[in-house]
């Protein structure tokens, strides 16, 4: 399997990409139920069914970011000093896209009960969910707060010519 080296830049480039792709999926669904419920309010009906249920899912569903919060502070728990640098960045990078994949879920499920129900409760808490995860931005001294680094890796990882991961290429 071919291998491709990355250096710091791209590293945290490529952190930079995937936090903003799940960020615009957020905020572009939102604007578009947004759109869509303001312009067909005529045609859709407010279903009061769904709404008795998701009064009771949504909060549940709000604590998702809290449970993707705990299960990467326990896989990074894991994560030793002595362990590669390459493969202490991919296990972060893997614990970023689960973590985000938390609010993700719960911000799309917010967004498609105000869809559903019209109720714009449900689209302030998908709006508070985005302004959480605005605050999830992955930024070079989150990762040396999170991670265990030893000296050589930090300093590594803020050169921005240095080669810190290799990332296996799919075919």
């Amino acid at each position: 399997m071919e291998v491709k080296t990355l250096t710091s830049s791209q590293y945290f480039r490529l952190l930079m990409l995937i936090f903003g792709v799940m960020l615009l999926a957020q905020i572009g669904t939102g604007v578009v139920f947004f759109f869509l419920r303001s312009t067909q309010e005529v045609v859709m009906q407010n279903n009061t069914a769904l709404g008795e249920i998701f009064q009771y899912l949504i909060p549940i569903l709000i604590l998702m970011p809290v449970l993707g919060w705990l299960l990467s502070k326990n896989t990074l728990k894991k994560l030793k000093e002595s362990d590669s640098l390459s493969d202490k960045l991919r296990a972060y990078q893997s614990v970023l896209l689960v973590k985000y994949a938390f609010f993700e879920g719960a911000s799309l499920s917010s967004l498609i009960a105000y869809f559903m129900t019209g109720k714009n409760l449900y689209l302030g808490v998908a709006a508070g969910l985005v302004l959480v995860f605005l605050s999830q931005i992955p930024t070079q001294k989150r990762l040396f707060d999170e991670v265990p680094l030893s000296l050589t890796d930090e300093s590594k990882l803020k050169d921005p010519d240095a080669e810190v991961a290799e990332m296996p290429l799919k075919d």
